[in-house]
């Protein structure tokens, strides 16, 4: 198994900046319904059109003529399929993590569990964020990617019509 480093330490700095993030921003947080509800709506925007990628872009295309080559493919397919499903997942976390702060916000016995649950849901707001900025260049390469593959498959000599000549 290839280890990505340069995906490994973009996801340590992001992770670092999130965290930062998340501990500084927390009185910021706590004061605002209005930021806990614009957090809720980018949120559910960004799960909604993830889904929509994951619908629409990520399905297999078989073009490949040899299994060797279409087992290669689905490595790569099944890896960004799980990216995007972590994704999703900390996108749902996020969501969460908002409500149960809604939950807790007017309750005085539980102030410091809450002050820790914003901090969480800040860091991982921040970190989802961070990571959702690199979404484009990976659609943009996935559709260029599967343009390439459409024309090496029209380059291709076509075996049956060589065979009939």
């Amino acid at each position: 198994m290839d280890i990505d480093w340069r995906r490994v330490l973009f996801f340590l700095g992001a992770a670092v900046v999130s965290a930062w993030c998340g501990w500084h921003g927390q009185p910021l947080v706590h004061e605002s319904n209005e930021a806990r509800s614009m957090i809720t709506d980018v949120f559910s925007i960004l799960a909604g059109f993830l889904m929509t990628v994951l619908t629409l872009l990520i399905e297999p295309k078989p073009t490949a003529k040899i299994w060797r080559e279409a087992a290669s493919k689905k490595t790569i397919f099944v890896n960004r399929i799980v990216r995007y499903k972590w994704l999703f997942m900390l996108y749902l976390s996020v969501l969460g993590m908002v409500f149960a702060a809604n939950l807790l916000d007017k309750s005085e016995s539980y102030i410091y569990a809450l002050v820790w649950l914003e901090r969480s849901y800040l860091t991982l707001a921040t970190l989802a964020f961070i990571i959702s900025l690199t979404l484009p260049n990976q659609l943009m390469q996935l559709q260029v990617s599967r343009y390439n593959e459409m024309i090496d498959e029209k380059k291709k000599p076509d075996p049956e019509k060589n065979e009939t000549n």
